[in-house]
């Protein structure tokens, strides 16, 4: 059993090595492509031609393009013994890095061509002819097992870190704001004034929540058919309901600095999870990145708008809102209506930019179909 288990966590080991050596070759695959788009015209780099740009820049580029390209080197060499475990996403990733790889071999550094050189064969016959020679490899079977067995311990290394980066904050903000916030609080709070906000807001709810108490039982009077109450009762009653409404804005204030400490703890909670689990994080990027690019071109293009409409669209500004509304309350802050409004009118445009960035260069690369698909589904803008 212990030999078992040993076999176990050696075999996991090794599914989050590959799986890590495979996402930061593919990673800097697309950094190198990103330079060749940007500076060289779509070309393969070459360091003695002088480009646009001031020369500290055009170093910098430089250094990015060799370590990016070491880093793709030092994976393929890590990747190539395990070629055939690999399908679908994660064999299309490994073909990049192999094609960059190739496209700056030894003998090409040296002369680097203006233009790609064109292939004897086309890549499309010579990927079957691989696909069939490694479908009759004796060991294919065995290949194929260990690609299962190694996909397998990477969903649920991904699935194991999604559930304690979510779960791990929600219990630690829940557990120490009962047993551990709120004793605390309401120990020291009615001896130190730090510890409860500034209340003119909830003052001012307290003041209209009176003054329809007072509207209350006038009303009540008038139906029952009795004598509106004299100055003196109702001046008893309307003191009664203003120590109540005072308890209750003091209670809503110390529940604020519960919410906001509390929040603390779970926000620690989650970055010792982040620390802990950096090589399981990563295991999760790649796992997301898998399902993300492993949709078709229409459910790819349907999520981006889905989410885009629902974020940055036309009806966004009524979701922000009570999104904010609701934060604010959590907090024990005033929803001010001009940090609203500037918020959406900010916030919203710097997120529809990023994701046009990201479309342009990472979806227009690596899924081009799909941002066709996108355009049409926009009705061509």
């Amino acid at each position: 059993m212990g030999l078992t288990n040993w076999m176990g966590t050696f075999g996991r080991a090794r599914s989050l090595d590959l799986s890590s050596d495979l996402e930061r070759g593919y990673e800097a695959a697309l950094l190198i492509q990103s330079i060749e788009m940007e500076h060289y015209n779509d070309r393969p780099v070459r360091p003695e031609l002088e480009l646009s740009i001031p020369r500290a820049m055009q170093a910098q580029v430089l250094r990015r393009f060799r370590a990016a390209l070491q880093v793709c080197r030092q994976s393929r060499d890590v990747l190539a013994p395990y070629r055939q475990e690999l399908s679908g996403q994660e064999l299309r990733q490994y073909q990049l890095i192999d094609t960059v790889t190739a496209r700056y071999a030894v003998a090409r550094e040296e002369l680097p061509a203006l233009s790609r050189t064109p292939e004897m064969l086309p890549r499309s016959l010579v990927s079957v002819v691989d696909q069939v020679r490694r479908q009759l490899d004796p060991e294919a079977e065995a290949s194929v097992v260990a690609g299962f067995r190694r996909r397998r311990d990477s969903t649920l290394v991904s699935l194991r870190i999604l559930l304690l980066l979510v779960l791990v904050p929600v219990l630690v903000q829940q557990v120490s704001r009962t047993y551990v916030v709120s004793p605390l609080v309401d120990r020291f709070a009615p001896d130190n004034t730090f510890l409860t906000y500034p209340k003119p807001h909830l003052e001012e709810r307290a003041v209209e929540k009176l003054r329809v108490y007072q509207a209350e039982i006038e009303f009540d009077a008038l139906l029952s058919g009795k004598a509106l109450p004299s100055r003196e009762e109702l001046q008893s009653e309307l003191a009664k309901r203003a120590q109540e409404l005072k308890e209750e804005a003091d209670q809503e204030s110390t529940h604020a600095i519960k919410n906001v400490l509390a929040d603390v703890c779970g926000f620690i909670g989650f970055v010792v999870v982040a620390i802990l689990g950096r090589r399981d994080i990563q295991v999760l990027r790649g796992f997301i990145d898998e399902m993300v690019y492993g949709l078709s071109d229409s459910a790819k293009a349907f999520a981006i708008i889905l989410f885009t409409d629902i974020f940055v669209g036309f009806h966004s500004p009524e979701g922000w809102t009570v999104l904010l509304d609701g934060v604010a309350h959590h907090l024990g802050l005033p929803a001010q209506e001009n940090f609203v409004m500037l918020f959406i009118a900010t916030f919203p445009v710097v997120l529809a930019t990023i994701f046009k960035y990201w479309i342009f260069r990472y979806l227009n690369r690596v899924s081009p179909s799909s941002v066709a698909t996108l355009r049409n589904m926009n009705g061509g803008g």
